[in-house]
């Protein structure tokens, strides 16, 4: 098992880790962001901005980890506040897949863990950019749907203040 330790920036690192087991992944410890406290008479631990730690360990396991396992699914999954019904709908499987990955009764397809990573790294945009590149690609999806597949199309590329951009020219 490798341990995966997550810290606040701008929070000094505690005299100890903490073994985050609260987000059901085995793996994860905090090196600060947390407090021990009582209440009524019980030791807690109060973690700060758990949706931003929640973000850093989805994005974690979305940009280093090749495959998720199947606790990592889950996570993610929840984490984009789907059923496993929904998740399987987006994805186009059977709700049993998702629970069948989840579970680590079979192997996740290539295509089903690429489309997660992504659904997961858009929520994690800033709203604004998520409008504005969600805008476009429904835009472009429109317009594919109503375009004559005979057509040929020429693919001109611009480069403008640092970046490439694309025309569709009908030919």
């Amino acid at each position: 098992m490798n341990k995966q330790q997550f810290y606040h920036n701008g929070t000094g690192k505690s005299a100890e880790t903490y073994h985050y087991k609260e987000c059901g992944l085995e793996n994860i410890y905090l090196s600060n962001g947390f407090i021990f406290d009582e209440f009524e008479g019980e030791q807690v631990v109060a973690v700060k901005d758990i949706d931003a730690l929640h973000e850093a360990i989805g994005l974690h396991i979305v940009l280093e980890r090749k495959v998720p396992s199947g606790k990592e699914l889950r996570f993610l999954r929840a984490e984009l506040d789907m059923t496993q019904a929904e998740l399987a709908t987006m994805l186009n499987v059977s709700s049993q897949s998702v629970a069948r990955w989840e579970k680590e009764e079979c192997e996740v397809n290539g295509g089903a863990v690429l489309a997660l990573k992504l659904l997961f790294a858009l929520k994690a945009l800033p709203e604004d950019v998520k409008d504005k590149l969600v805008a476009g690609l429904v835009d472009r999806l429109d317009a594919l749907s109503k375009a004559d597949e005979s057509d040929q199309e020429a693919f001109v590329l611009t480069y403008s203040n640092d970046n490439w951009f694309d025309q569709l020219i009908a030919a």
